[in-house]
């Protein structure tokens, strides 16, 4: 397993103009094979931090993902918007325990 997490930070206001879009992204993300979870969370204390977690099944699922036309579109967006900064970083993984719950 391929877990994906990290975090943008977008200007002022940016996040809520993208929301749409990464609603969209979202869904079409999802739908894909290989992909486990994929989430995009605005951080409770800062408007304009988006943090990403993804898991996938394995890295060739993550490089599709990487070329799908909706992630294509996605990015082009993002990239005509104003980030100050972004760290999105992959790891492999392993089940360890249940920390909570089930």
């Amino acid at each position: 397993m391929i877990i994906v997490n990290g975090t943008v930070r977008f200007g002022a206001g940016e996040i809520d103009r993208l929301k749409e879009a990464m609603a969209r992204n979202v869904e079409a993300t999802r739908a894909e094979e290989g992909c486990e979870h994929y989430a995009y969370a605005v951080d409770i204390t800062d408007p304009n931090l988006l943090h990403v977690s993804e898991r996938w099944r394995d890295d060739a699922a993550i490089e599709r993902h990487m070329t799908t036309p909706h992630m294509g579109e996605f990015m082009a967006l993002v990239g005509a918007s104003k980030v100050e900064g972004m760290s999105i970083k992959a790891y492999e993984a392993r089940f360890l325990r249940n920390v909570l719950g089930e």
